[in-house]
């Protein structure tokens, strides 16, 4: 083979897995086999810590658990998505008093800033995967995860505050830091 075509055909396998998310070049991890990990994960105790009142909004791809298989690798993800008729500040409190309860800590000041702003805090612990805390826009719950703004007004309670308590986890299942 001359040069030019293996370079071709390396050009091909590196742009090919890029834009596919498929990780077979060496080196790269799968998700394949981690079915055990992934339902490990969904099971967490602290993924059940939510503010009396907030209603749990499942369905859609990203409620759940599973393992994320990208260009960068891969890595389990398990996520709970709320609606909640108290405010923003009022589930940062709860986070911020029931998470160091429960063993995780903040990474950074849970300062809540303006509202209106997409906020993101992280809490680790020692042996046992990150949690983040998400305040995401309507607009976000439609346009990134594809889920109705709106349907806890079904579920009985009136949404004032939209959040996701999810965790992210090695593909064993081991910790990842913020």
């Amino acid at each position: 083979m001359n040069m030019m075509a293996a370079r071709a055909v390396l050009a091909f396998l590196i742009i090919g897995t890029s834009l596919s998310g498929c990780s077979f070049l060496p080196g790269f991890e799968t998700c394949e086999g981690t079915e055990l990990s992934v339902a490990e994960l969904d099971q967490l105790p602290a993924l059940d810590l939510r503010p009396k009142g907030a209603v749990s909004v499942g369905g859609g791809p990203w409620a759940g658990a599973d393992c994320v298989d990208d260009t960068t690798g891969a890595w389990l993800s398990a996520t709970r998505f709320y609606a909640y008729g108290g405010t923003r500040k009022e589930v940062l409190e709860f986070y911020g008093r029931e998470a160091p309860a429960a063993g995780w800590h903040p990474v950074d000041d849970l300062d809540l800033g303006p509202d209106g702003r997409v906020a993101v805090f992280c809490f680790e612990s020692s042996d046992r995967p990150s949690i983040t805390l998400s305040f995401d826009t309507p607009e976000m719950l439609r346009e990134v995860y594809g889920m109705e703004p709106h349907p806890a007004s079904l579920l009985g309670v009136e949404a004032r505050t939209w959040f996701s308590w999810s965790a992210e986890a090695e593909l064993d299942g081991s910790r990842i830091s913020c």
